[in-house]
């Protein structure tokens, strides 16, 4: 089950790429569209991952720890979605059926190899790469207003 928190956390990180300056929670959580207290803890783990840097106080905020064309899109879903697209099942399983007795470690099987699949097709992109394809799509920058 997806949590939301790679396509949060991806579009903080494109935010943070286009800025030489430490932005604040407020600021980023303004342009996500979701609640400040749920971005920080997100926010968290990427510094926890290394991936930004967070200061504290009045002129603190946050900012990318290394340029965002070396940080591999692999790398932020690791840090936020530790456990994986796939999650097992809740269920104990009967280990005296024949399939109960076996499911978990087979499903682990195709669970690895689903989630293997899934970072290796995020390392093949960067947050510079969709910080620049999400401008491309996006609005275009409004106009500078002359002076009359």
């Amino acid at each position: 089950m997806s949590s939301g928190r790679f396509a949060i956390a991806t579009h903080a990180l494109a935010l943070l790429a286009q800025s030489d300056e430490s932005c604040a929670s407020d600021a980023l959580s303004a342009s996500i569209n979701t609640n400040p207290a749920f971005l920080r803890r997100i926010l968290a783990r990427l510094s926890q991952a290394g991936l930004i840097e967070a200061r504290e106080g009045r002129s603190g905020g946050y900012r990318l720890a290394r340029p965002a064309k070396t940080i591999r899109l692999s790398e932020v879903y690791a840090a936020v979605e530790p456990d994986g697209a796939i999650a097992p099942s809740p269920c104990e399983p009967n280990a005296r059926c024949p399939i109960g007795s076996g499911i978990q470690r087979a499903f682990d099987e195709v669970a690895e190899a689903a989630n293997a699949g899934l970072l290796r097709g995020l390392a093949q992109k960067t947050v510079a790469d969709i910080a620049l394809r999400a401008q491309h799509l996006g609005r275009p920058a409004p106009a500078p207003v002359k002076a009359g």
